[in-house]
């Protein structure tokens, strides 16, 4: 088996100029299996634009069942998807002629690459990284990119408020997980994976649904912790 790849991430300021070109070579796209995770709003776009396309697309569900695979994330077993990579190079299922086949749809991983996002400090919503990997070679080199600029046009404002909703409910999910029994917590996964990829409105604003979703999932999941 393929040793799978190992990724540095050094932490950025928005006013900092970083090394990057992207030469459209399609490297970032290839061996990254269980990598690329799809969020709620993620499904939900690619949903959309797949629909859109006439893909044969009409759900979220349609997308998760067909593009990508579900995973635990931690040891409570709170599930993510991550997208379906095909041959032996893990290649994303998506990538056309080392081309993205949704571009303007593709995840938040792929659209703030090089870079990540994670829970701020000291007041601040947000951390943002520079992410090193085995493609160092293909992209950190011939241009220049301020972070700030990067940031504006690949994480837009749904994109921020999405994830302060998704940092506040996550650790009570793990919480409420964690007093459950292995019977509670496969019930629970079911409820995490309706609530957070299946139960959306395509034709509906994403936000409100999810912010509802919240809400049901966390009573939901108060049952179960408390029947115990």
């Amino acid at each position: 088996m393929e040793e799978q790849s190992k990724t540095l991430a050094v932490s950025v300021r928005a006013k900092e100029f970083v090394s990057y070109h992207c030469s459209c070579c399609g490297h970032c796209c290839r061996h990254i299996e269980n990598c690329v995770m799809v969020e709620s709003l993620d499904a939900y776009r690619m949903a959309k634009h797949l629909r859109n396309q006439h893909c044969g697309i009409s759900s979220t569900d349609d997308v998760l069942l067909r593009y990508c695979e579900p995973m635990p994330l931690t040891d409570e077993g709170y599930p993510i998807y991550v997208l379906k990579t095909v041959g032996a190079d893990a290649t994303c299922i998506f990538l056309r002629e080392n081309q993205c086949s949704i571009y303007a749809a593709r995840p938040r991983t792929c659209r703030l690459y090089p870079f990540s996002v994670g829970p701020g400090e000291r007041g601040r919503d947000f951390e943002y990284c520079l992410c090193f990997d085995d493609n160092q070679q293909h992209h950190f080199n011939g241009g220049k990119v301020l972070v700030k600029d990067w940031l504006y046009h690949n994480f837009p404002k749904e994109d921020k408020e999405f994830l302060k909703q998704q940092y506040l409910v996550i650790p009570e999910i793990g919480r409420l997980m964690h007093r459950m029994s292995e019977e509670m917590r496969q019930a629970a996964v079911f409820k995490i994976l309706f609530y957070h990829y299946y139960h959306f409105e395509l034709d509906q604003p994403f936000l409100p649904q999810y912010e509802q979703n919240n809400r049901s999932l966390l009573n939901e999941l108060r049952k179960l912790a408390s029947s115990e």
